[in-house]
């Protein structure tokens, strides 16, 4: 597999989880259990939680050395973007907390995505090339919306979401699709203009630093061949405390490309710090 094809895959996977992308979610954000029945603290639950409802706190930064750059705005609003990509393809996402109270919440998540020069980049001559040099790639803008509602049981949270993302061109489009796993199923829209998206995924503590994330994806794009993939992700998860955190785990995907079906397994993991 060439270099490019690997930062393509790379791509797909921060994306994922995210998620998040991943491009993905934590462990126990406290070390102390509620002393009685009583609704859990706004603060908590709020600790590298990327993939769920819950909002930072106003003025924290969370940072992966492959993940997001997160900002927590205000307790309602949570910014972020991928620092690694910005320059070949610019993307921003804003999460926004509509309940903030209690241990149900609610949250629509809102992003776009410039993918344009990074295609062009990647479009080569030679083993290099992941797209013909001959191929028009137009001015491609993936918007991505979502409803995300997590509950959380103590230090544990169970999440669901669903979604839309959409992908307006403008000017001639003559690219072929990127049959690569997790890549494909997130640049779909870019032929049919419109996938569907769906979840659900589960994190919590196994010990005090030890904590486990695990979820399933699914992406319905139909009009393009294979229509349909689906992903799963099991991780653990290590921490000393709410300043850093590493995770590694493997994400499986089951999805449609223009060949067939197809079936992969990838290795994933991430260090991140907060600050």
């Amino acid at each position: 597999m060439t270099y490019r094809v690997l930062i393509l895959v790379l791509v797909g996977v921060l994306l994922s989880a995210a998620t998040a992308s991943a491009e993905p979610a934590t462990e126990e954000t406290t070390t102390e259990q509620p002393a009685t029945d009583e609704v859990t603290d706004a603060s908590e639950h709020r600790e590298f939680v990327a993939a769920t409802a819950f909002v930072m706190d106003e003025g924290r930064w969370e940072v992966g050395l492959f993940g997001p750059l997160r900002y927590g705005l205000t307790d309602r609003v949570e910014l972020s973007a991928h620092p690694l990509w910005f320059f070949v393809a610019p993307n921003l996402r804003a999460k926004v907390g509509w309940t903030n109270e209690g241990d149900t919440r609610v949250a629509t998540v809102h992003s776009v995505t410039y993918p344009t020069p990074l295609l062009r980049l990647l479009a080569m001559e030679g083993a290099g090339g992941v797209l013909p040099p001959d191929r028009s790639v137009p001015h491609i803008f993936s918007i991505r919306n979502e409803v995300v509602i997590s509950q959380a049981f103590e230090e544990h949270i169970l999440t669901g979401s669903a979604g839309l993302q959409v992908a307006p061109r403008v000017g001639e489009s003559q690219l072929i699709s990127i049959d690569l796993p997790v890549v494909y199923p997130r640049t779909a829209a870019y032929f049919t203009q419109v996938t569907a998206l769906g979840g659900v995924s589960m994190q919590g503590p196994i010990t005090d630093s030890l904590g486990y994330q695990t979820g399933a994806r699914v992406f319905v794009y139909p009009g393009a061949e294979g229509s349909f993939a689906a992903e799963y992700d099991a991780r653990l998860r290590w921490r000393s405390s709410g300043s850093w955190m590493v995770q590694a785990g493997v994400l499986g995907s089951l999805a449609g490309y223009p060949f067939g079906l197809g079936a992969n397994l990838l290795p994933v993991g991430d260090i991140m710090w907060a600050f």
